[in-house]
């Protein structure tokens, strides 16, 4: 079992779906508290663009010119490239378990940038980031029938096999920063 009944609800008969396998990756011999707990770090100058943003026009899109567009475009390679190098040398999320409890996870990519490896304690579960049907966040969570209490500050991955983790911000900067860079790996593996 994983992160102590990190868990959503099948939509179907309601049963709990736990992270059930394991497998062993580059423990250090005294645990986690032997690593360095590197925490993500999030762009100075990222703005919220979400559907949860005041700052958003009601439509939801932002008209931008060509100079305008290719300046964001720089921006955005710019983000993920970082969150990427972050991610292949690991950095330390808050994992929400069922009862609210918030865990320390190391989060780690492989290097094809096709595989999320979260480390609680001497625990290991791999996602394969094409498995990842949802990545929800701030209001989108409301739409999803879990057991685990989340909020504005939460971000979800929901997996095709209904199993799923969350991760608690310190605001929503951070959260949407995760949930952006999270949406672009997965979309560029389609």
């Amino acid at each position: 079992m994983l992160f102590n009944r990190c868990c959503c609800v099948q939509s179907d008969d309601g049963h709990e779906q736990v992270f059930h396998t394991a497998t062993q990756f580059d423990i250090p011999q005294g645990g986690l508290d032997d690593v360095d707990k590197k925490r993500l770090q999030v762009p100075p100058d990222f703005s919220i663009r979400s559907v949860d943003s005041s700052a958003s026009s009601g439509s939801g899109y932002v008209s931008l010119n060509e100079e305008q567009k290719a300046r964001e475009m720089t921006k955005l390679q710019g983000m993920i490239r970082d969150f990427v190098m972050e991610f292949l040398q690991g950095v330390f999320l808050d994992a929400v378990l069922e009862d609210g409890t918030l865990v320390p996870c190391r989060c780690i990519m492989d290097s094809k940038l096709s595989v999320l490896m979260l480390q609680v304690q001497s625990v290991t579960r791999t996602i394969e980031l094409t498995s990842i049907q949802e990545i929800c966040s701030g209001k989108e969570l409301r739409d999803l029938k879990v057991s685990t209490p989340l909020d504005e500050l939460c971000v979800t991955l929901v997996m095709a096999d209904d199993q799923c983790v969350s991760f608690k911000f310190s605001n929503t900067q951070g959260r949407e920063h995760f949930a952006t860079c999270m949406k672009v790996l997965r979309l560029a593996l389609d």
